[in-house]
This record gives structure tokens, sequence and C-alpha cells, in this order.
């Protein structure tokens, strides 16, 4: 299970409420494609780079039939050349502008073949319609963004080539979740901690809703005192932190602003002691990484306290400053988009074989969620109720079972 995408949504509330449409949503978690369901005059399809050779596929069977494609998305933002090939329209970053613009052009008979609007007022992003999508695969926990954008430059990462911190007005998102009348939120910022002064006002609107939220953040967050004692107060639950590889100079390498692995068990703790869990992500196959830096990841993890931990396979996604240095040195071996879904290895790594690394990969996922280790966390966690433990042992029954171990 995972949690619901809020693109879907949001590509709907964008298409202009004086145009009459009638408009199907399909989420491929959810629902196979059926390309002869209805006659369709325009297709909108969004995606990443994993995704993208399927995307392609769908774009030729639907031109087949007569439709107009129009494609957004990371993938299509990245490498907008490309999708032009296949399809009549790009979009290239955010549809908040592009989107609407679009449709009233196809209108008129003068649609562009690429739209790319990425100053966007804040203000006037809408409350997606969250009923556009169903589905028992999801977790029944509703999504937010208040700041999709992060001023980051970790050089693996998409997200800053994509958006900006831009938050939006702290008054829409709290109106957002009261509509959600749901307990139990999730925020999809890339760093909900930044920039402190916002989220620090947020947080103290959301102390009134008496809800439970888990969210993203940085290395540094912990160590503020005043941001930990507000998300406590908000109802803050968990956060994930990118805390990606154990070695000072690789974190550096890859533009990391939190470098000082010394201090991740201090990290670790300190957000325990406000109650509040931590999912630390680990990217493996980074310059500098040795085969037993990575076999030794789950006594490590063990070590820190980590509540939960993710892992991936250092993936250096089209047009991002990393593939093009690899590429470069020819050390992009596999260019099968499909194959870029960061649970498999799509280069040469710097001290082992491909082959190794996707070895490596699993035995660190199936070494990590053993029930022994599994046990081990939830009876060292700082989560003090038994429902907290029980959430947190679901989840970390979850991530075994995730099925992106190889298994």
């Amino acid at each position: 299970m995972t949690y619901p995408s809020l693109t879907l949504p949001t590509l709907v509330s964008l298409v202009p409420k004086d145009i009459i449409a009638e408009i199907d949503a399909c989420d491929e978690i959810s629902y196979k494609v059926d390309y002869d369901k209805k006659k369709y005059d325009i297709i909108v399809i969004s995606f990443d780079t994993s995704s993208s050779k399927q995307a392609y596929i769908h774009s030729k069977e639907f031109k087949k039939r007569g439709a107009y494609i129009v494609m957004g998305g990371y993938h299509t933002s990245a490498v907008p050349k490309e999708a032009a090939e296949h399809c009549d329209t790009v979009i290239i970053g955010a549809g908040e502008i592009s989107l609407p613009e679009f449709f009233h052009d196809y209108l008129k008979g003068e649609p562009k073949k690429i739209y790319d609007n990425q100053n966007i007022d804040v203000r006037k992003i809408k409350m997606v319609p969250r009923n556009v999508i169903k589905s028992k695969r999801y977790m029944k926990v509703s999504p937010v963004i208040a700041d999709r954008g992060c001023d980051n430059k970790c050089s693996f990462c998409a997200i800053s080539e994509m958006w900006k911190s831009n938050p939006r007005p702290v008054e829409d998102v709290i109106e957002e979740i009261k509509s959600l009348k749901s307990d139990k939120i999730i925020f999809f910022d890339p760093n909900f901690f930044y920039p402190k002064e916002y989220s620090l006002k947020l947080m103290k609107e959301m102390e009134k809703l008496k809800i439970k939220w888990a969210g993203n953040g940085t290395a540094d967050a912990p160590f503020d005192d005043e941001l930990m004692e507000a998300a406590k107060r908000s109802g803050c639950s968990g956060i994930l932190i990118g805390f990606e590889s154990l070695r000072e100079e690789t974190l550096k390498g890859v533009n990391k602003k939190f470098s000082n692995v010394e201090r991740y068990k201090e990290c670790i703790d300190r957000a325990h002691k406000y109650n509040i869990a931590i999912n630390g992500c680990f990217v493996l196959g980074m310059d500098g990484d040795t085969e037993e830096d990575l076999l030794t990841l789950p006594e490590k993890i063990k070590y820190l306290g980590l509540d939960l931990a993710r892992f991936s396979i250092l993936t250096p996604l089209p047009n991002s400053d990393l593939y093009r240095k690899m590429d470069k040195e020819g050390r992009i071996i596999i260019k099968d988009w499909s194959k870029y879904t960061q649970n498999n290895t799509v280069f040469q790594p710097e001290n082992m074989s491909m082959e190794r690394l996707d070895e490596i990969y699993r035995k660190v996922w199936r070494k990590t969620y053993t029930f022994k280790n599994i046990w081990f966390r939830i009876k060292n966690s700082s989560n003090k109720t038994l429902t907290e433990k029980f959430i947190l042992l679901g989840a970390n029954i979850g991530f075994k079972y995730l099925g992106i171990q190889g298994d």
C-alpha cells in the first residue's frame, strides 16, 4: 500500500470551469488503461522516468484512435525534446498556468507545441478534488502539499530541478486540511521545516486541528528545539530524513548540506526526545561507497536507533548534473528508462560491479527487515502508547514486504 497521489486530482482541477467537458481520470496503480473505453479528444499524460516507456505506448495507442496528446511531469520536463517525439504538446514544469492555457488555445484551434510557465502565484493553487481517485491500494492518510519546492541542490534529486521553494499561504493550507475531515495527514513537501518562519507559523495553526501528521525534513531539523517543540505540539508523529550515506566525503560529493555523519545518532535521539519517529533513507552506490560500507548498514541502522529505514540505488536521472557527469565518463550503462526505478543499477559504480550493487541492495533490505530487527525497533522505540507501537509495527511489516527488495 502507498499514499494517495495528488497528481491526477491536480490535473483534473486545472481543467477550466468554462469548458464543457467530460473527464475520466486513470491511475495506473489502481486501474488498467482501456484504449477503447471511449473516444477521447484529448489525452493528458503525466509520468516519471521509469514510467516513460509505458507512457509512450499509451500515447501511440490513443493517437491511433484520433486523440490529441499532451505530456507533462518530471520526465517530460527533464527531456522535453524526447517527449515531444511522442505527443502533440509538451508542458514543462508546473501545470497551473500552462494546462488551462493549453485548453483555451486548443478550443481556438491554436495549441502550442510547448508550454513553459514557471512563475506561479501560489495563492491561486486550488484544493484538488480528492474523490477523483478511490482505491483500496491506498493508505487512509490524506496527503497535503504546503510547499512543493526545495532549495537544496542534491545532485541525485530531481525535485530542485522541477520546483523552487514557494510556500502556499498558511490559511489556504489550514483550510484544505480542515476540508479533508481526517485526523491523519502526510505532507508531501520535500522539506517541511523550510523556510523556518513559515513552518513555525503553519505548525502553530495546526495545533488547533488536533491531528497527527508526518512529513519530510533534513537532518539539521531535529537540532532546532524551537522547530521540534512546535512539531510535537502540532501533532507530528514522524519525519522522513534523507541521510543517504554514512560517509562524509560521499555526502559532500553530492552536495548534501548536512554531512556530519558523526551527529546522525544525536539527530535521531533529539527527535525521539519529542516522541517523533524517524524514517531514515539511504542511497546505495554513490562514489566512495564500498561493499563493506553498504553491507554494515543494517547494524549501523540498529545502532542509530532508526524507527524505519528505506533504501534505494543511486539513479542518475536524465538531464541531471549527475547523469551528465556519469554519461561523459562513460559510466551510464543502461539507457532503458524503464529500469530507472531506483531498484536497479543502471550505471557503473566506483567500487563494485553493477551486479554486486544489485545483490547488496537486496541483502541490506532483507537483513534490516528480519523479524528480529523489526522487534528490536518496536521494543526500543520512543513511541510510548500501544497504538503508536502498533502503527510502527505495521509500517515495519509493510516495508518488509514492499516488493522492491527484488524477491
